[in-house]
């Protein structure tokens, strides 16, 4: 009752009192999180997760703090982790090209400069959606004390998925005009909720937890990545639970949500890792080639018996569609990334400005640029759009070379594990080229964590590192004939 209360209480406050509360609220998160920085960062990652239920059911009139909630969560952590480090921290050192990856943020940077943006909140906001999580990519690797820690606890936050895929199929039964099918930016589902189409009645696209489609289709994508990851793991525990349970209810969620994109990469994922464990390079040691074939089994037998209308309902709309595979990966690409270099020229309309948040932030601010550019569906043509050129080139290059470096580290695995997430995150990065990472909040802090976990190969002790110097520097004296 009490609860109910202060739900309802907190519902009607105005946004500039919610905005005062939320500033203190968010001075108290600061502080914590900067003396539990790894707590925090997992706790952002969770937050990523349910944020969305926040903002559509417990607080729609500060839907905008919760937005940023995860934010504030990792901004202590930032601060601890790069102003302050523990000595545990110190005693490493990730050996990645940090230098190269700055000098392609700050090409990309200087859109935030661009005259048209005539804001500097809109131009922080700009920074923010491109920047803010990378610095998970330098983290991650510290973020756990040892490789058991790791897979555990890995482990739990996979356990995660079965709430939200069972509130899916809730959203599923209960129709387009339930209050469980809600949208963030709707006070209700009238006229807000995407259906299937193609004349296939009102049957509501399910969002789980989250916000938007897009994170629901993120969470059904990165989740069946994780799950094959442990299963590849000789140490995770409940691996048949894994397999035999939350992999086809992802299958069955990915399917009532009607993406086709959570299906194609999901199945892309599959292959690529299939392909090294049937090979042996990953998997060693542990029944993955059968487990993986028990799970395939029980998701076509679950949804052959229990949801072959959400099938019926995928399988339709993929026919009806009217485009091609590579029309929705290059072609979409392609004709976006023209429309951008014909709108934007050379220089771009300034970073940020193409987000759906933005024009919420010029409402709540007053603010508003020279020229609002429209935006397109596939994301690159929006790059091009806020970025022009140089920042287009130098974003893409940042994507390549985290791509190269996920190829790098799978390679130095010293571990099956660290091999298994080092090739999660090269197969997911290929896919999330063409698909939304900056206007899609739940991929980009899912990505740049994966990213991070992958660079774990690359972290050694200084203590090797100057073993290496001095071994080195004795080797040129002796070829010198001087003392080292």
């Amino acid at each position: 009752m009490i609860n109910d209360f202060i739900i309802l209480a907190a519902s009607r406050l105005p946004l500039k009192t919610l905005l005062v509360l939320g500033a203190g609220v968010g001075a108290i998160i600061v502080a914590w999180s900067y003396s539990h920085w790894r707590g925090a960062v997992k706790t952002a990652l969770v937050v990523a997760l349910f944020e969305g239920a926040l903002r559509k059911w417990v607080f729609p009139q500060g839907q905008e703090l919760i937005y940023f909630l995860k934010d504030v969560v990792l901004f202590g952590a930032y601060l601890k982790f790069f102003l302050a480090p523990d000595l545990d921290v110190r005693s490493y050192r990730l050996r990645i090209p940090g230098f190269a990856i700055g000098m392609l943020c700050l090409i990309v940077a200087f859109a935030a400069l661009n005259p048209n943006i005539q804001s500097v909140i809109l131009a922080l906001y700009g920074l923010k959606i491109y920047f803010y999580y990378l610095p998970l990519l330098f983290m991650m690797p510290f973020l756990f004390r040892n490789e058991p820690e790791m897979i555990r606890q890995m482990t739990w936050y996979a356990w995660l998925a079965l709430p939200i895929c069972l509130l899916g199929f809730a959203q599923w039964r209960a129709g387009a005009d339930s209050i469980l099918n809600v949208y963030a930016q709707y006070g209700s589902s009238e006229g807000g909720i995407a259906g299937f189409g193609f004349g296939m009645g009102d049957k509501a696209r399910i969002t789980g937890t989250f916000s938007y489609l897009t994170g629901h289709t993120t969470f059904v994508i990165f989740f069946i990545t994780l799950c094959l990851v442990l299963l590849t793991v000789k140490e995770t525990r409940s691996k048949w639970v894994l397999a035999g349970v939350i992999l086809p209810l992802l299958a069955v969620n990915g399917m009532m949500g009607g993406s086709r994109s959570s299906i194609y990469t999901s199945v892309f994922v599959v292959a690529g890792m299939a392909l090294p464990a049937f090979a042996g390079k990953i998997g060693v040691g542990t029944p993955f080639k059968k487990i993986l074939v028990s799970s395939i089994t029980a998701g076509f037998l679950m949804i052959s018996y229990w949801f072959y209308e959400a099938f019926f309902y995928m399988s339709t709309r993929a026919r009806s569609a009217g485009d091609t595979l590579y029309e929705r990966t290059i072609g979409h690409m392609v004709s976006a990334i023209s429309y951008a270099m014909e709108k934007g020229g050379i220089t771009g309309f300034g970073l940020g400005l193409c987000h759906p948040a933005t024009h919420s932030l010029m409402k709540v601010f007053g603010v508003s640029p020279k020229v609002t550019p429209v935006g397109v569906e596939a994301e690159a043509g929006n790059v091009w759009m806020e970025t022009g050129l140089a920042g287009f080139v130098a974003w893409y290059g940042l994507r390549f070379l985290l791509i190269w470096l996920c190829w790098r580290q799978y390679n130095l695995a010293r571990s099956s594990f660290q091999k298994s997430v080092a090739l999660a995150a090269l197969l997911l990065s290929g896919p999330y080229l063409a698909m939304q990472v900056m206007i899609n909040h739940t991929a980009n802090i899912l990505l740049f964590a994966c990213y991070g976990l992958a660079m774990l190969p690359s972290l050694e002790p200084l203590v090797v590192m100057r073993h290496r110097r001095q071994v080195g520097g004795a080797r040129g004296a002796r070829a010198s004939g001087t003392r080292p």
